[in-house]
């Protein structure tokens, strides 16, 4: 059940239909349509991807009195016990459906309390007939998109944006606030999108509209809860592995419920490795999938032996030079830019994995719970240090400017060297930090391109419409809460979402895969943040207690192996005839100057320094503006015409 769309406010012949037609590869099982007989102008429909009650689950679905309706985009889990719950309490039900608990679930509950009961990930509309309103809502982690424009009385929402372009309301016309963040961050902090006027909901939020008077509020149901640092009761290491171990457990039984079969991804990472140990308890025949890139940088070995060792029925697919020519489709799958080439693999992976089922199971979620990123360790240790010697980091910064880059490489823990660009983000770094702003110092380790980078690429013109008042996110609000809990906070509250969920329910929907992932259960999130640090990081080892639970279930070779970044090398692709085309079609001085944001000088040079330094800083900052130039083409120049299904 993975696509859903809708308007209210005013009335446009076929734009229902269209709507749904742009987005039929999110379900191409059925359609279903649903207008309001009460004459307020409000209309919602659904493209069905069948995986629950594969005969009666169709949309949308109505209360007892058909005074409530829902169109729903996801699976709810623990649809099983909410259904006995509102048995018990006298609701009558007509389907099998995880949906159908919903408008039974709102009319035991309200609004918050229902989303507060639900296990899963969603995006739904849930219509009032009685008071002409409506409700759209999404998952605590933004598993689900969910996008929307107002303006004049007119609203619009839809699981991709690209629905609501359908409307003739709706300009494709690009934000141009969101190009700097989306330099920085190869990524654009929700509720902005690369679209003027459209505009993401975020996630743990529902969005409440009266029609009567076009009016709507916003509102927070649910964040990850923060401990105060002076306070905090922590229990024994023991007690918090039996019932970490229990929940996981119990997490991958949940997201493994459906009526169709249910596969997996599984790399050499123990994320995905746990995940599929875990599903072997509950099914004998699993299917699991793998990507590869014939280079060097390449995990498809360790999966198999760990395929092997689980006795799963494994598949590799591998990405090639040749795949660059999929990059129009994927971004328009995407609705937005994302700079890295990483999609690719993201795509092909689905594009096997949809073969032969409807459903599988990943580990994304377990690193930002168990501090399993590389910038997690260099954080905090670096705060600890700060801590000691008020100072010492911006001190140790010319110290690491003078540090031959050979040695630095012998730190650096990413599958490329780190070269003079990663140096120099690292001394940005270090003289830089800031003990009270964690946002600023996050943002320095990660960014794609500094300041300085930015503006020297930008036109003249242009540099006055990029303003940087995007940085200045809300902090963490809990200051006394653990240093490694609110830096982990921020990449539920930015990173999760903005960036590593948005790419897989994308490339998943775009071959009718949808895509589960049980470390993500907001169970097992509230569980980590009450968990002492150590159980996190430890002496350098990260997920200390995920790897506990690996310890019992693999040899010690895959328990602790240690986390390689997913990362598709560009850098050994860059004499192959489609990457050059690829970049000298997007990048050439006249594209680049029609465009207006860079001046053509800039990019020449940065692709000058990328084939003479192969270096991956710059084949990323190339990529990201090769990505970018294919966002304009795609949806502001229509230059390519792509229809679903994929």
């Amino acid at each position: 059940m993975c696509g859903i769309y809708g308007f209210a406010g005013f009335e446009e012949e076929g734009l229902l239909e269209r709507m749904g037609r742009v987005i039929h590869h999110r379900g191409p099982d059925g359609v279903g349509r649903y207008r309001a007989a009460d004459g307020s102008r409000f209309e919602m429909g659904m493209q069905r991807l069948s995986i629950i009650d594969l005969q009666g689950g169709w949309q949308p679905v109505f209360n007892e009195d058909h005074t409530l309706a829902v169109c729903f985009n996801g699976e709810i889990y623990n649809y099983v016990e909410l259904r006995q719950q509102l048995l018990e309490a006298g609701h009558q039900f007509r389907t099998h459906s995880d949906t159908e608990c919903l408008v039974h679930g709102f009319e035991q509950w309200g609004i918050e309390g229902l989303l507060t009961r639900l296990n899963g990930m969603f995006a739904f509309c849930l219509y009032d007939t009685r008071k002409q309103e409506f409700y759209i809502a999404r998952d605590r982690c933004g598993q689900k998109p969910l996008y929307y424009h107002h303006r004049q009385g007119r609203f619009l929402f839809g699981s991709e944006a690209k629905s609501l372009l359908e409307s003739a309301h709706v300009t494709a016309a690009p934000n141009l606030q969101a190009i700097d963040p989306y330099l920085t961050l190869r990524n654009v902090p929700e509720p902005a999108t690369m679209f003027e006027g459209i505009f993401k909901l975020p996630v743990a939020h529902y969005l409440h509209y009266r029609l009567a008077d076009a009016s709507l509020s916003i509102q927070r149901y649910w964040e990850v809860p923060l401990l105060q640092a002076s306070t905090a009761q922590y229990k024994s290491d023991e007690a918090y592995f039996e019932e970490f171990e229990a929940l996981f457990y119990d997490c991958v039984r949940l997201c493994m419920r459906s009526d169709v079969p249910v596969g997996a991804y599984l790399s050499a990472g123990v994320d995905s490795s746990l995940t599929v140990a875990a599903m072997t308890r509950y099914s004998s025949d699993i299917n699991t999938y793998s990507v590869g890139f014939n280079s060097p940088v390449d995990e498809t070995p360790a999966a198999r032996e760990t395929a092997a060792l689980l006795g799963t029925h494994h598949h590799e697919i591998m990405c090639g030079p040749e795949d660059f020519d999929l990059l129009p489709r994927i971004v328009w799958h995407m609705d937005r830019p994302v700079g890295d080439a990483l999609l690719i693999a993201f795509y092909k992976l689905a594009q096997g994995a949809a073969k032969d089922l409807k459903v599988v199971l990943g580990g994304e979620g377990a690193d930002e719970a168990f501090a399993g990123y590389s910038f997690h360790g260099v954080m905090t240790k670096v705060n600890r240090l700060n801590s000691l010697l008020p100072g010492i980091t911006n001190l140790a910064a010319p110290i690491f400017a003078a540090t031959p880059i050979a040695l630095l490489n012998r730190f650096f823990t990413f599958p490329a060297d780190l070269g003079s660009q990663g140096k120099k983000r690292i001394v940005q770094f270090l003289a830089s930090y800031s003990k009270r702003d964690l946002n600023q110092n996050v943002n320095a380790l990660r960014t794609l391109w500094s300041q300085d980078e930015r503006r020297s690429i930008y036109t003249d013109a242009f540099k006055h419409r990029a303003t940087e008042d995007w940085m200045n996110l809300e902090q963490p609000k809990d200051q006394n809460a653990p240093f490694l809990d609110r830096l982990l906070k921020l990449q539920y509250d930015e990173w999760l979402q903005d960036w590593a969920l948005i790419r897989q329910d994308k490339n998943t929907m775009a071959h009718s895969l949808e895509y589960r992932l049980p470390f993500l259960d907001h169970r097992l999130i509230e569980l980590a943040f009450q968990m002492p640090a150590h159980l996190k990081q430890h002496r350098g080892q990260d997920k200390v207690i995920e790897r506990r639970l690996a310890d019992k279930v693999f040899p010690p070779h895959i328990a602790r192996r240690t986390k390689i970044p997913f990362y598709l090398p560009v850098e050994y692709f860059l004499d192959q005839p489609q990457f050059k085309a690829l970049v000298a079609d997007c990048l050439n001085p006249d594209a680049v100057r029609r465009r207006g944001y860079f001046n053509p000088t800039g990019v020449s040079h940065l692709i000058e320094q990328m084939h003479r330094t192969r270096e991956f800083l710059y084949c990323k900052q190339v990529m990201s503006l090769v990505i970018l130039e294919l966002w304009h083409r795609v949806f502001i120049d229509r230059s390519y015409r792509f229809d679903s299904p994929a």
